[in-house]
């Protein structure tokens, strides 16, 4: 089963952006960017890095298996909503595995 991301708000300009991320792998990238992984169910705020430079600081929730929406494990951010921020995520999770 494969490990997918998408933006759950609206594109464009806006005060927050959530990115959704469901799948086995959803935790791991959530990892990726260098921050330790919140409690289940808990939103913290992370520092979101990638090769040593900061893309945003965000709220970070994870939902396991059988406690989610839809039932997988996944996860969410809640990016800062400029389009520069939101577009430096997805290039970093649009090259991991799975």
């Amino acid at each position: 089963m494969d490990t997918i991301y998408a933006l759950a708000s609206a594109r464009g300009k806006a005060g927050v952006a959530v990115l959704r991320l469901s799948g086995p792998r959803s935790h791991e990238a959530v990892q990726a960017f260098g921050v330790p992984l919140p409690s289940l169910r808990h939103a913290a705020l992370r520092r979101l890095t990638w090769n040593g430079e900061v893309l945003d600081e965000a709220l970070v929730l994870l939902f396991g298996a059988g406690a989610s929406f839809t039932g997988e494990t996944s996860a969410e951010l809640h990016l800062h909503g400029s389009p520069a921020a939101v577009s430096s995520v997805l290039r970093v999770l649009s090259g991991l595995p799975g």
